[in-house]
Order: C-alpha cells, then structure tokens, then sequence
C-alpha cells in the first residue's frame, strides 16, 4: 500500500512538472461575443472530432471556457477581436493580463469605431489591433474608401491590423452573409494598401487559404507582413493544413507565421488547434517555438520583460 502510494505520488508529481513546463503560447486570433446560439456543432470541421465541438449555452460559459482552455495550453496572452465594445470591455476586465482586444466590423461593414476612437482607445490601451477586418463578408474589398482613415490612424500609431482573408463558414452567402464573395479573400486585394502604407503592421488571417500562392508572393514582396494560421488548424483535414504549412514554411517564411486558433463558438476548438502545430510532423521544435509565440511576441513589440514573465 505504501508503495502504490508512493507510486502515486510521483505519478502526480510528474504530471505537475509536465504541466509547468509546457513552453508559452500566443493566441493572435480569438473572438468574443455579446450573444451566442447554444449547442451548435462545428459540424462544417476538416475532421470528426472537431466537428463533434458544440458552442456553450451563453456568453459567460464561452469566456470561462476560453479562459480554462488558454491556462490548460499555457496560451499566455491571446488577441480577442470582437463586434461589441462590451464584449471585449468584458473579456478585458475579467482577465485583464491575458488579453489584447482589437474591433471587428458591424452590420453595415465598418469598423465598430470611428478612426478618432480607435486612436483616442487606443492610446489609452483599451483597444489593441485594428481587426479582424471581416470586409469580405460585406462584399467589400480592402482598399474601400471608408476605410482609408482607419488605415492612415493605424500606420501613424503602430497599431496592427488584421484582415480576414480566404474563406468563410460554408454557405454563407444563402445565410447569414448575403454579399459574401469567395474571390474577395484573394490576399493580393490588400495590396494596395500596403503600396500606399509602407509602415503599416499588418498580418493575414487565415494565412489567406486555399489562394497560398498569393500569400506567399505578398510575403516575399512585403517583408512586414505575417499571416496567422487560425481556424486552418481544426477546419481542414489534418492533411490538408500540414500541406498548406508547410508549403509556407518551405518558401521561407517560418518567422512571419503565426498561432491562431480562431475558435469562434467553440472554445475547445483552442486544444486542437496547439496540438495540431505541435504535431506536425516537418516542423522543428524552434520552428513550433517561432510559430507558437516567438512570431507574435515580435509582431507584437511586447516588453522584453512581459516575455520573461510568460516563460516562468
């Protein structure tokens, strides 16, 4: 008996250990809601335990979730974008170390701020990142007018932006995205802003998947720009990503890559998502290091000292 005791012990020892010393992750690409539909199934996913993910009963249960799935994987910061200022008001309050917040679009396509707000709160550190800029959901490209303040507000204060790019949920433009056009996500469409905003700290979501070739080509041509892999991670078959990373990986962009888990309504879909990058099979440990947090902490220009406190 004292032996299994013993045995016991050590067993959970070693599991504590295990736990303290899961290296830090950054989570570039979270979101949260002001409202949320119960018991929907990703049943869209690349594989069949990620289409068995189920969204919580509410907005609370969402953001408890996240929280418990980012201290399970050791993700020590992650950037939430959401359509409500409450919302992220909310998630800040509530785990005010752990999260940077940016502003997504409203019903109408725009931001959810004015270019004066966004950089008044941006100053004041309530907003972090100008995006995820869902403007192919609205039929809209880029480089629409109204959204050259925004981009000039951004260049001038170093605030980073994000653009949705590639897909979206199948069957949008019969549902809930009317003006939602497939070849609105080509990651070229951005250029132009670019050319006109040399400074500009931008990043790709979705690393502008399945138009790769794009991306690599707005890679190389702009050495600034970074893409986050997030939702590729668990909405594609396994297969389908390793291929999709590691042809960005073979064009030489492994320091411009980013983790995101893009988990939408479904908080689990966090756990899939690390475990997919940690278990690909072509990558380094340095490379999973660079991917996982290394890429997002420079992007991002944290404190030296923020990222020591991380990887304690």
């Amino acid at each position: 008996m004292k032996r299994l005791l013993t045995i016991l012990i050590l067993s959970i020892s070693m599991v504590v250990y295990s736990q303290d010393m899961k290296k830090p992750i950054i989570d570039i690409h979270l979101h949260g809601y002001s409202s949320i539909p119960p018991n929907v199934k990703a049943s869209w996913a690349g594989e069949t335990y990620a289409q068995e993910l189920t969204s919580p009963q509410n907005t609370e249960m969402h953001l408890q979730m996240v929280i418990e799935e980012m201290k399970k994987n050791n993700i020590k910061l992650g950037v939430i974008s959401s359509t409500s200022v409450e919302a992220l008001t909310k998630w800040k309050t509530t785990a005010p170390e752990s999260f940077l917040s940016g502003i997504q679009t409203d019903e109408l396509g725009q931001p959810i701020l004015s270019p004066d707000s966004l950089k008044i709160l941006f100053e004041k550190g309530e907003v972090d990142i100008l995006g995820e800029l869902g403007l192919q959901y609205f039929g809209l490209e880029p480089d629409v007018p109204m959204m050259a303040p925004y981009y000039k507000i951004a260049e001038e204060n170093g605030i980073p932006v994000c653009l949705h790019t590639g897909l979206g949920p199948p069957g949008g433009p019969h549902s809930f995205a009317p003006k939602f056009r497939t070849t609105l996500g080509k990651p070229t469409l951005f250029e132009p802003i670019l050319v006109k905003h040399p400074n500009l700290k931008a990043f790709l979501a979705h690393a502008g998947y399945p138009y790769i070739e794009e991306t690599i080509a707005m890679m190389y041509i702009y050495p600034k720009l970074y893409a986050d892999i997030g939702v590729l991670t668990w909405a594609l078959p396994v297969e389908a990503f390793y291929s999709t990373l590691k042809h960005l990986m073979d064009a030489g962009f492994g320091r411009r890559i980013m983790f995101g888990s893009d988990q939408m309504m479904w908080p689990g879909a966090i756990t899939i998502a690390v475990k997919t990058v940690e278990e690909a099979p072509f990558l380094s440990e340095s490379e999973k290091r660079d991917i996982l947090y290394n890429n997002a902490a420079r992007f991002l220009e944290l404190d030296p000292e923020l990222i020591s406190s991380h990887h304690k």
